[in-house]
């Protein structure tokens, strides 16, 4: 029912008179509706009519001819044009000619588009800066003294690239370059929405992420696994592990066709966005306004996903399963005749308070109830979803209502079953994934406006049209298949050479994480509502090269750091501004804000305590209880700042979407309820006072002043150098010096205030 207000109910069912919604149509009340105009005596009649009779919400319609069904398939066809097919991301990947030669084909693209506008190149960053921002872009902490040492000493023309690979080779580049990728699928460890669950086992998708960065899994072969390893790897864990990325979503406690369109849509979003750089989904309800996607393609490709249901797939050895299943079910054969005791036992108390709810609702309700499930009109079957969820009887109304004596036997009851289940073996380790019913997929159809309510025409996988080099054919599932094979069709073709925007959007992702933008700045965007690339041959060059050296990422940072225009400095040229202010053409390095989780893990790093445990897990830092407590049924079980366990990487921090680390959430860190393609750079207060005022920070200082008494002493002098050496990688100015050790000595916490003051400064949280 529309409450409609203060002012009485907007609508009534069965209660014309009462409802507002016919009193200002027929103008008894004020304001009169619609504005301007008075609706005839028939048209108030039939608005009578229809809310005297329950207001349904639905009307019967025939099944339509085979005339209007034609016209119907014929309205879903949206031709596609050669011109369309001719925009810059659909067209093939062709390899341009490196304009120049040079030592990295990189600069030899960049600098024609310089000299073109009369631009200077910036000069080459200091060494210091230098191995800082690599550090920073690799690894996500501060190089430390001993790095910075050696680099310096090393005055091969190679040392630099001997930074890269040692970068490279460490476990830490994983754990940096996979926090990029769960941004852009919207990993988090729970499921959203009011309750806010958690997603048990989730954290095996993240901690494959970072192995497969680590270890520099093929692009192509990254992308197959997550959308059909189970299809395409059947015998391998680490890809059932992987399809964990189509259970990232928001996960609904509703579970209804509604709900689960919603949930296929966010798949078909972040799906096509991530690996494609298209808004597919703006194609739901029509096709799409600015882009040649039919809302045909649409419903073909959440007909790759239609199949998918979650499962929880076990990681050990058969046996063991199936141990652990026999177990379980002896056990709750046991358990089974005890419930049923309980539920007999509630069952008049249960009876009566639902009888007495029912009691207050009002008629309309009552007859939606009483109808037979299949004579219900469709407004009747949305009303008996609402109110059955308001007819039960929860713990707090039934306890009160039990007798003491029923109370003491359920008590013991629960007891019984408390201990049979105490007796259950440990579950074997799982991971969240997907399954489907079998080879045969159930049908899905095109919806025309987008609702459930307006169905046509049966849908057949399918791809993106536009994008598409030949007509596709989906691969027929074997003799012995488990599943459609739906989603290995549709990854193969995704992850194919020849596909023009696969290799395309990961290469700008990889440009723009160490360049701060891609050469295309939508990174989620390749359409006409996107920006188009500035360098278009070099992002051309560099997407065959990517493909041409196995679809290898740590190719890609190879090649892209070892170019001038990475080792350029960060400096502004006066003449160059004027012409190019927003270093579109990158004629120096950008200026750009770290992230959230390297200020946090550089401040671990530098205080001393950064614990280097990989894997397994999330961590639950202190998170204060007035944050969150007022939330339903959400909790936090947060340890105190002191506890080592959760100094840990900043990518191992649980992250549950209703409850945000607040010092992550304040420096930008995406919310996981959509993909992430490129992260906010925001300069607020907020950020200022949690970094000078947070409980976190306080304590991290004080590591970090301990930390510069063991190293350099009793000495100001001596600890101020060490302090700038250790966050800053470089000795301090004369006048720094003299103003740190004034104030290190003019306060008995002078040494901590001074170390928090250092985690303050813009060189501490900026690449240089």
């Amino acid at each position: 029912m529309l409450t409609g207000g203060e002012r009485g109910p907007a609508l009534d069912p069965g209660h014309s008179d009462k409802s507002r919604l016919y009193r200002f149509a027929a103008g008894l009340d004020k304001p009169q509706m619609p504005p301007g105009k008075t609706l005839t005596d028939g048209e108030l009649k039939v608005l009578r009519q229809w809310i005297d009779t329950g207001a349904p919400m639905d009307a019967a319609k025939p099944e339509p001819g085979e005339n209007e069904k034609a016209a119907l398939a014929k309205l879903e066809e949206r031709p596609i044009t050669p011109a369309e097919k001719n925009y810059w991301a659909f067209r093939p990947v062709v390899r341009p000619v490196v304009p120049a030669r040079t030592k990295n084909p990189v600069d030899a693209f960049l600098n024609v588009a310089l000299k073109s506008k009369g631009l200077k190149p910036a000069p080459p960053a200091e060494r210091r800066a230098l191995i800082r921002r690599a550090y920073l872009d690799l690894w996500g902490i501060p190089p430390t003294p001993e790095a910075v040492d050696r680099f310096l000493a090393d005055k091969s023309p190679d040392a630099f690239s001997k930074v890269v690979e040692e970068l490279l080779a460490s476990p830490n580049y994983g754990e940096r370059w996979a926090r990029h990728w769960l941004d852009v699928v919207r990993y988090a460890d729970s499921s959203g929405f009011e309750f806010d669950t958690n997603k048990p086992n989730v954290w095996r998708f993240r901690d494959y992420v970072i192995d497969a960065f680590n270890h520099d899994k093929p692009y192509d072969q990254f992308v197959k696994e997550q959308l059909a390893g189970d299809e395409i790897y059947p015998d391998s864990k680490e890809a059932r592990i992987a399809t964990g990325y189509l259970r990232l979503g928001l996960e609904n406690n509703i579970k209804n066709e509604m709900t689960k369109l919603d949930e296929l849509d966010d798949v078909v979003s972040t799906t096509t966005g991530a690996f494609l750089g298209m808004t597919v989904q703006c194609a739901r309800c029509h096709n799409h306004k600015f882009d040649p996607i039919p809302q045909k393609d649409y419903y073909q490709i959440q007909a790759v996903f239609y199949p998918a249901k979650p499962a929880d797939f076990k990681l050990a050895p058969k046996e063991q399963v199936d141990h652990y299943n026999a177990e379980v079910k002896r056990v709750d054969a046991l358990i089974a005749p005890v419930k049923k005791q309980i539920t007999e036992l509630e069952k008049p108390y249960r009876d009566k308070i639902i009888a007495d709810k029912k009691a207050k609702l009002p008629a309309y309700l009552l007859t939606a109830l009483q109808t037979p499930p299949e004579k219900r009109s469709e407004g009747q079957k949305l009303n008996v979803i609402q109110v059955e969820k308001s007819l039960v009887a929860d713990e707090k109304e039934l306890k009160p209502a039990l007798s003491a004596g029923d109370l003491e036997k359920r008590t013991e009851l629960q007891k019984q079953i408390k201990a049979l289940e105490d007796t259950k073996p440990k579950a074997p380790d799982a991971t969240l994934s997907i399954k489907e019913d079998g080879p045969k997929a159930p049908e899905s159809h095109f919806l025309h406006r987008g609702s459930p309510g307006q169905p046509g025409s049966v849908m057949q996988p399918g791809v993106l049209t536009v994008a598409s080099w030949n007509k596709y054919e989906f691969p027929a599932p074997p003799a012995d298949a488990k599943t459609s094979y739906r989603r290995r069709g549709f990854a193969e073709w995704v992850a194919n050479a020849q596909n023009p925007l696969s290799s395309r959007v990961m290469i700008n992702r990889i440009w723009q994480q160490h360049f701060g933008e891609g050469i295309v700045r939508t990174p989620n965007n390749f359409g006409k509502m996107g920006e188009p690339p500035t360098h278009p041959e070099l992002l051309d060059w560099l997407a065959s090269e990517f493909v041409r050296t196995g679809w290898s990422v740590k190719s890609m940072h190879r090649l892209l750091m070892n170019s001038e225009a990475y080792q350029r400095s960060s400096d502004d040229i006066e003449a160059n501004n004027k012409i190019d202010i927003e270093n579109r053409l990158l004629w120096r390095m950008p200026r750009r804000r770290v992230e959230a989780e390297v200020i946090r893990d550089s401040i671990l790093a530098v205080a001393g305590n950064l614990v280097e445990e990989r894997g397994g897990p999330a961590v639950f830092p202190y998170i204060d209880p007035s944050l969150f407590q007022a939330s339903s049924a959400r909790t936090w079980p947060g340890k105190p700042d002191t506890d080592p366990s959760t100094w840990r990487r900043s990518i191992y921090v649980f992250t549950k979407r209703s409850i945000p680390l607040p010092m992550l959430d304040i420096f930008d860190k995406p919310d996981s309820v959509s993909s992430c393609a490129r992260r906010n750079r925001s300069t607020i207060a907020p950020q200022s006072l949690i970094m000078m005022n947070n409980a976190f920070i306080a304590l991290e200082a004080e590591k970090f002043a301990a930390r510069l008494q063991k190293l350099a002493g009793a000495d100001p002098q001596a600890q101020v150098d060490e302090a700038f050496v250790l966050a800053l990688g470089r000795h301090p100015k004369q006048a720094e010096a003299e103003r740190a050790v004034a104030y290190i000595q003019g306060d008995p916490h002078g040494l901590a205030d001074f170390c928090k003051a250092v985690f303050n400064l813009n060189e501490f949280v900026y690449f240089p």
